[in-house]
């Protein structure tokens, strides 16, 4: 049984820099470690840039603001498990679940995969997050307004998912305190899921 993980916590929190950091120590304990990982927010980027219909859509529900429904994300990750995963790889999570809603869907994934989820909830403050997004200078961080909205975004729609995994038994929880140094975060993960 290969491992899953699955990173979530506000955008700034240092998901991605962990996610490779734990990669690495992954291929440290067995170079022969493949990764099967999904990033919703990639196929994301990859559907507003096209030109079809339901991009078209989509990207005027980005531009109000709004989140994108989310039978999109789930269709996004769903695809990519059915099309690609072969049950031979460690498999990373991103981007999902972003609302309660996805949540009942990706643990029945993990059912009929046999997985258990190994979710890492890097618990960081607003104000930690806020200033790691006005630092990191990307593209979608680049306005006081969009910063703020996406700490909204995360409390109304993400946390509420937190509870749910958490009650899962297809889930090993991990609360891993992110206001630290990269290298102890990526400590106290590896101490987390036993690596």
């Amino acid at each position: 049984m290969h491992p899953v993980y699955l990173l979530i916590g506000q955008s700034g929190s240092g998901k991605g820099t962990q996610v490779a950091l734990l990669k690495e120590k992954l291929l440290q304990k067995d170079p022969a470690t493949t990764f099967f990982a999904i990033e919703t927010g990639d196929k994301f980027r990859e559907l507003i840039a096209s030109d079809r219909y339901t991009a078209t859509l989509t990207r005027k529900v980005m531009d109000e603001g709004k989140l994108p429904p989310a039978f999109l994300a789930v269709h996004m990750w769903s695809h990519d498990l059915i099309e690609r995963y072969d049950g031979t790889s460690t498999v990373f999570l991103d981007g999902t679940p972003r609302v309660p809603d996805e949540v009942p869907l990706l643990l029945s994934a993990a059912e009929l995969y046999n997985w258990t989820i190994d979710v890492i909830y890097l618990h960081t403050s607003d104000k930690w997050a806020y200033d790691r997004m006005k630092g990191r200078g990307r593209e979608d961080d680049t306005s006081e307004k969009e910063i703020t909205e996406r700490i909204h975004w995360f409390h109304t729609s993400v946390e509420p998912c937190l509870d749910i995994l958490r009650s899962s038994p297809l889930v090993r929880f991990h609360d891993v305190h992110g206001e630290q140094s990269i290298e102890a975060v990526h400590s106290d993960i590896c101490k987390e899921v036993g690596l």
